[in-house]
């Protein structure tokens, strides 16, 4: 099986107004996504996307979902074969396949959640508190307990 790994730098984590940003990319054994050091809004993408989308597949709602980077046209297509397995796709403008792997469906999600809880411990850590945070913080809790 191929190697997932999401980097959240928390060096590059920063706060102006209620808007979080920093570099997050998805490194498959060695390839990046969407690069090396990509600089997004991370919590907007980790709630309102990845957290909700892997909700929907681990709780059976779906096989197939889609997790967005907010800036640009990035996504990763995620489809579970079976319980297992999950094939994921790195697209840029919603059809440009760039990469497609077989990976580990357990380790794929239990990424997800390391990288939650990373963020959530961080954005505490910095005593700040927005709506998002908060959101992320309930989503957390909600997502360890299907896990």
């Amino acid at each position: 099986m191929n190697k997932f790994i999401i980097y959240i730098d928390k060096n590059s984590i920063f706060k102006h107004k209620n808007n979080i940003t920093g570099n997050i990319y998805i490194n498959f054994d060695g390839s990046f996504f969407p690069e090396r050091n990509w600089n997004d809004f991370i919590i907007i993408i980790i709630i309102n996307n990845w957290i909700n989308s892997s909700y929907n597949i681990l709780s059976g709602y779906t096989k197939y979902e889609e997790f967005y980077f907010m800036d640009g046209p990035f996504l990763m297509k995620v489809r579970k074969i079976d319980s297992e397995v999950c094939v994921i796709e790195l697209v840029e403008n919603h059809t440009n396949i760039l990469l497609s792997y077989r990976i580990s469906a357990r380790d794929f999600f239990e990424e997800i959640l390391r990288n939650v809880n990373l963020l959530s411990k961080y954005c505490t850590e910095q005593d700040w508190e927005t709506d998002e945070i908060r959101k992320l913080q309930y989503l957390n809790t909600k997502f360890s307990t299907i896990f």
